[in-house]
């Protein structure tokens, strides 16, 4: 079989991703896997019985972005197929980064264009290389058996749609074959190989580990993905089931909780967190721990309170977390997030803005000096930058050595940021590691 004729085949071989008289929308970027996927669904499309429309999300993270969108609506009217744009606002990265809170938004956006389209399902181009990737990328972090099981085949993505992936056991030279052999106009993301992304180093470094590893290394950890979700799906279950049987109107009895198997104990924790609080592996090794005992436990977003036999979690306001020191480069945990210092894509002259810093909320009177000399308000910049009351208590802002804040989270680059630097520094903000499970 032909690269070119893999990808319908996985189309035709996931029917039950699209069963006759459902409505799909094709998530497509304009990148070569979507642009296969859309192309091969509409050839597909009356075989399987389906209605289809394509949906682009266009992020304006780029000058440019309207050009993919343009591109990908050219591809719809060849296809003849409808089309449906979503342009999203500035992104709110105070929570989780700008690629998670790309990601985030993206579905968003991509749930809404499915109840216009009247779509059931949103379907994106997710290959075996994305899984792989995402595999590899999850061990690192320390990722748990519903980590490792990376991008799932069908999830639900809002009330009455579900998101499919019916490319995630096709390589990518494959969808790359399938519009080379169509013509089919594809456009490649700048962000893909930007080295500050974890994701772009490590497919710089894929084929090394494949030749050093296993030839076939892309295929065994996809394979392994597979195995990861099943045995997850069961542990989840049971996990859920002794969570409700630990459950009073106060909160969790810890004895229920602790008689439980290690492995089924943590995961009940995980869960028992949701939705106020996002625990790291510590934090829920050191609750496994004093199961037992009364502690009182910060969290990623919350604080877990053990007493009287009962666990309760408690959403925490961010405006009480305390000031963090940064002495100098390192991860510095922080609001539920993580200061990455000595990385990133953001950067300082430390000459301007000596160590160590202090990672903080915003003071009343802070100022952050301008280019131009002018040293106007962080609040009256924020009113600027139209950013929500409602937002402001999770921002950052980092001063330095001698107390001057020389960088404010969502306004432009500050004076220390800005023209010839003799000691740059980089730094930026992750999400804290939270695919545990």
């Amino acid at each position: 079989m032909s690269d070119s004729a893999v990808v319908e085949c996985a189309i035709t071989d996931a029917a039950d991703l699209f069963p006759r008289g459902a409505s799909v929308l094709v998530a497509c970027s304009g990148g070569a896997d979507s642009v296969a996927l859309a192309a091969a669904l509409a050839r597909c499309a009356d075989a399987l019985g389906v209605r289809l429309a394509i949906g682009h999300v266009d992020h304006g993270l780029r000058i440019d972005s309207s050009r993919d969108a343009e591109a990908v609506r050219a591809l719809a009217q060849r296809l003849d197929v409808p089309f449906h744009l979503a342009c999203l606002e500035p992104l709110d990265t105070s929570r989780l980064g700008l690629e998670a809170a790309a990601r985030e938004e993206r579905y968003r956006a991509l749930a809404s264009l499915a109840q216009r389209a009247g779509a059931d399902r949103v379907a994106t181009a997710h290959t075996r290389r994305d899984q792989a990737e995402t595999v590899l990328l999850r061990l690192a972090r320390g990722g748990g058996p519903g980590a490792l099981a990376a991008i799932r085949r069908v999830r639900p993505l809002a009330e009455r749609v579900l998101l499919v992936r019916p490319l995630l056991d096709v390589p990518r030279e494959a969808t790359e074959a399938y519009c080379a052999s169509r013509d089919l106009a594809v456009s490649t993301d700048p962000h893909n190989a930007d080295p500050q992304r974890a994701r772009a180093r490590l497919r710089q470094l894929f084929p090394v580990l494949a030749s050093a590893l296993n030839p076939r290394l892309e295929e065994a950890l996809a394979g392994a993905a597979r195995l990861a979700a099943d045995e997850d799906t069961l542990l989840d279950a049971q996990a859920r089931s002794a969570l409700d049987a630990a459950r009073t109107s106060d909160g969790f009895r810890v004895a229920v909780l602790a008689a439980l198997p290690t492995a089924l104990a943590r995961r009940a924790l995980l869960l028992a967190a949701q939705p106020q609080a996002r625990p790291e592996r510590r934090h829920v090794e050191s609750l496994l721990a004093a199961l037992g005992r009364d502690i009182q436990l910060d969290l990623p977003g919350g604080r877990a309170v053990i007493a009287g036999g009962l666990l309760r979690i408690e959403a925490r306001d961010s405006r009480t977390t305390d000031p963090v020191e940064v002495s100098g480069p390192g991860r510095y945990a922080w609001c539920g997030r993580v200061l990455q210092v000595g990385e990133g894509a953001l950067c300082v002259d430390v000459d301007r803005a000596p160590l160590p810093w202090t990672l903080r909320h915003r003071r009343p009177g802070d100022r952050l000096e301008q280019p131009s000399g002018r040293a106007p308000k962080i609040a009256d910049l924020w009113n600027a930058a139209r950013i929500p009351p409602a937002r402001r208590s999770a921002l950052a802002v980092l001063a330095d050595a001698r107390g001057r804040v020389f960088w404010a989270e969502g306004v432009r680059e500050g004076a220390a940021s800005a023209g010839e630097m003799h000691a740059a520094m980089r730094f930026g903000f992750a999400p804290e590691m939270g695919e545990l499970r």
